[in-house]
């Protein structure tokens, strides 16, 4: 548990002072808690069996008086002061040190999101979005109770056994030292437990994490499993994955569920030999029933704290396994880095060079690219045409620095763009995917994600110009209303108008279009392409397309394939009529 709190030190640094005053506050409520079994004491041996009181501790509580009615009032005074004490203290304490968690928590959290949306394209590839959720929900809740645990019962169990052991041997050497010797025997039952307990936390943590990933990606793909018909195999799939997590996580509770009663039966060993030698004691009289009376109730808060404790070892081991999940994606350093010094660009032509470029997927891939070099300038409308898999958006995806090459450079207006700062570089660039990319919320949201500062006035100029218009007038809430996710609810040629808008409003120098009409009717086809028409005038645009259509008003065409980038004759200019709308979109 502390080696998992130490993993995220840099999160907890900046509340230490709540943690520690926190935990100054468990330490002096435990003292206050420390004195309430000798009011009692007080009260048996001064105001029942009248004997002395011996001991600063008593002489207080007693108030230094022999009339047993006395005794009782003040002892019983004392007792409620005590109590309501130790209640305050407790309350400070927890407020802090679990406030402070909160916080952490939320510091965590905040930073892990961060670092994700910040790794290379070339990482998320490799990974499982589930996987990825699960990191930031699940574990992250898992976590969460780690160190709430923590701050809730391992520090003030930890503080209160330490005050017990040592009161204990205050009050009687012997009979403290005959309890103690019970704490290795519970010791070793408690990290015996606590490791297979780990490793049982850790198999059931891998298989929800699998389930969660299935689940993920087939509710993403709920379209096709529908089309095919495929709701049984997929039905059958997830069962299995579910039996998979059940049966890990059975294991986990079933060790769990032995571990605590062990603890209460070790416990019970040693309460029945201190009780038996204390009892004895009284009788011999070298103890006082009152002495005895105190010494047995500390006895039984030991064995809380001890017993507490032990109930944490499926809490933190779970912990533990999701700490270090969370850990290894934060320690991950796959991100694109900024060269010192880069530069933020203030303005942009929008020459475009792609100099011996070679690039590669991985280093026992083979190369995507080979030596690849060339150059167009501001406003030139260049057509990428190959077979799948030539390496078409690979190439594109150069330009704004998704990936780096593995030889040679990408340059933007004469500057290398690793020398370039990434934001600054990527707000130059607009890009309009095959499979356009919404979010929801409004499709007033949508547009405006491409510039959130812009005026309603130039939002409803791009709707217009990328032909939004012509399906939101229909509906009811207009710009205003919601849609699914992923744009669900929409036509796909919708979709794509809302994602051209979109990119006009970002006003980008430099525009990518990577199959921008694929999968599209004639008529959303033709008003997508009058809309990609006024959004590439005077920009320097890249058209990725199986298709004629969209590489109509290309300036040259080049053709991927083997590695290489050949270009090919230019293509004959076809005039273009604006369509009208369609009732059927």
């Amino acid at each position: 548990m502390l080696r998992a709190a130490w993993m995220f030190r840099r999160f907890l640094r900046p509340y230490w002072q709540s943690l520690v005053g926190g935990a100054l506050l468990v330490i002096a409520g435990i003292v206050a808690g420390l004195a309430q079994p000798w009011t009692f004491k007080v009260i048996v041996d001064g105001a029942l069996t009248h004997k002395p009181q011996r001991g600063w501790l008593p002489h207080l509580i007693s108030g230094n008086s022999t009339d047993p009615q006395a005794i009782l009032i003040h002892a019983l005074s004392a007792l409620v002061v005590v109590v309501v004490l130790s209640a305050l203290l407790s309350f400070a304490s927890d407020f802090l040190m679990s406030g402070a968690g909160q916080h952490v928590m939320k510091d965590i959290r905040n930073a892990l999101f961060a670092h994700m949306q910040r790794l290379s394209l070339a990482y998320h590839t490799r990974q499982r979005v589930g996987d990825l959720t699960t990191r930031l929900s699940g574990d992250m809740s898992r976590l969460q109770d780690m160190l709430v645990a923590i701050f809730d019962t391992l520090i003030p169990n930890s503080f209160l056994l330490v005050g017990l052991a040592a009161a204990m041997l205050i009050v009687d050497i012997k009979l403290g030292l005959l309890a103690l010797a019970i704490a290795p025997l519970l010791f070793t039952v408690t990290y015996r437990y606590t490791m297979r307990i780990r490793r049982a936390s850790r198999n059931a943590r891998d298989a929800e994490t699998q389930l969660a990933a299935h689940a993920n990606e087939t509710l993403s793909a709920i379209r096709a499993v529908q089309a095919f018909s495929r709701e049984e195999y997929e039905d059958r799939r997830f069962a299995e994955r579910s039996g998979e997590a059940r049966d890990a996580g059975l294991v986990a509770i079933r060790l769990k569920a032995a571990f605590t009663p062990m603890i209460d039966v070790v416990s019970l060993l040693g309460t029945v030999i201190v009780t038996y030698v204390g009892v004895r004691r009284v009788l011999d009289g070298h103890l006082t029933l009152g002495v005895l009376l105190v010494f047995l109730t500390y006895l039984r808060s030991l064995y809380q704290p001890m017993r507490a404790l032990s109930k944490l070892a499926y809490l933190v081991s779970r912990g533990t396994v999701s700490a270090e999940r969370i850990v290894e994606v934060l320690n991950v350093d796959d991100r694109l880095i900024e060269r010192h010094g880069a530069r933020r660009l203030a303005h942009v032509d929008g020459r475009v060079e792609l100099r011996d470029v070679t690039f590669r997927y991985g280093p026992d891939r083979e190369p995507v690219l080979r030596g690849v070099s060339i150059r167009v300038e501001p406003g030139e409308r260049v057509g990428i045409v190959g077979p799948t898999g030539a390496g078409k958006s690979t190439f594109v995806s150069l330009i704004p620095r998704f990936y780096d090459p593995e030889h040679g450079s990408v340059c933007l207006d004469g500057v290398d763009v690793r020398d370039i700062e990434l934001t600054s570089l990527r707000s130059q660039v607009g890009i309009v995917l095959q499979e356009p990319i919404l979010f929801f919320g409004s499709i007033l949201d949508n547009i405006r994600y491409g510039d959130p500062a812009a005026s309603m006035e130039r939002v409803l100029e791009v709707a217009e110009a990328a032909y939004v218009n012509e399906f939101v007038e229909a509906l009811p809430d207009g710009l205003l209303t919601e849609i699914g996710e992923r744009g669900s609810t929409l036509s796909g040629g919708q979709r794509q108008r809302i994602a051209i808008a979109r990119t006009m409003l970002r006003n980008a120098p430099i525009l990518i279009l990577d199959e921008p009409t694929t999968g599209l009717d004639a008529d959303s086809a033709a008003l997508v392409l009058a809309g990609l028409r006024r959004l590439t005038d005077g920009r320097t645009t890249f058209v990725i397309s199986h298709h004629p259509e969209p590489l109509v008003d290309v300036d040259r065409i080049f053709r991927v394939g083997g590695g290489i980038l050949l270009e090919e004759e230019s293509p004959t200019p076809t005039v273009q009529t604006t369509p009208q709308p369609s009732s059927r979109l």
